[in-house]
């Protein structure tokens, strides 16, 4: 099956993450012109860069920030095939522990920021037929997670904005979908304990992590024009009980 993105402009948040740097490059490879956004990792983007990529470095929960995204948009590229939500922070605590700062500053990059961001780019996505959003969710969005009430929440979240956008948008013809990545070894969740992490490993029926190679693949597909007529879903790619 020969799966491109030739000239396609994607978008694509959290682009110097584990997953987002892989979905970078891969889209690259298949022909795609790839805009990334990111905060603070200036290594990591240059090498994306040196690739490639477009690297557009501003605070996603930044409004000011955001309106200039859009503007830059436009002057380079004019309109976006798809947008794809990568970045996502954790602070986890019990609720009891949880701080006010916590709660707000998780809900402000993980859901608070892709409902801006999203609002003011579909002008752009309108432009384009067949144009898609895709949301990584998390599987604790459906299920919960001891000590992750924030986190859980904001992908609960996430998952309702998918499903309630794609239902909006889709005589447009723009595709919204999510997908939960599985856990996998990344730069995001390196601050868990061991036992936390073997934990996951042991939920798998097959008794590993997700690998973001693989996720970034499947990402891939739902970004071509394989896909046409799928909207409004949540694809679990992962190997734990969902």
């Amino acid at each position: 099956m020969n799966i491109s993105l030739p000239g396609k402009n994607i978008l694509i948040t959290g682009g110097t993450g584990t997953l987002g740097s892989v979905l970078v490059t891969r889209a690259l490879e298949e022909g795609a012109r790839v805009f990334f956004a990111y905060h603070r990792n200036e290594e990591k983007a240059k090498a994306l860069a040196d690739k490639g990529a477009v690297p557009l470095q501003f605070d996603i929960t930044d409004r000011t920030a955001v309106d200039w995204l859009k503007d830059k948009l436009k002057e380079n590229c004019g309109n976006l095939d798809a947008l794809v939500h990568c970045a996502g922070i954790v602070r986890d605590h019990t609720l009891q522990n949880l701080t006010a700062d916590d709660w707000d500053k998780v809900i402000a990059v993980n859901l608070t920021a892709v409902y801006y961001l999203t609002r003011k780019l579909l002008p752009l996505l309108y432009k384009k037929e067949n144009s898609r959003i895709l949301f990584i969710a998390s599987r604790v969005g459906i299920r919960g997670g001891f000590g992750e009430a924030n986190y859980a929440a904001s992908k609960a979240g996430l998952i309702a904005l998918a499903k309630t956008l794609a239902a909006e948008v889709g005589r447009q013809g723009i595709l919204v979908n999510a997908v939960t990545p599985g856990f996998m070894l990344s730069k995001m969740n390196e601050g868990l304990s061991d036992e936390i992490k073997e934990k996951n490993r042991e939920e798998s029926y097959l008794g590993t992590f997700s690998d973001p190679n693989e996720v970034a693949d499947f990402m891939i597909y739902l970004l071509s024009d394989k896909v046409s007529k799928v909207t409004g879903q949540v694809f679990h790619y992962d190997s734990r009980r969902t």
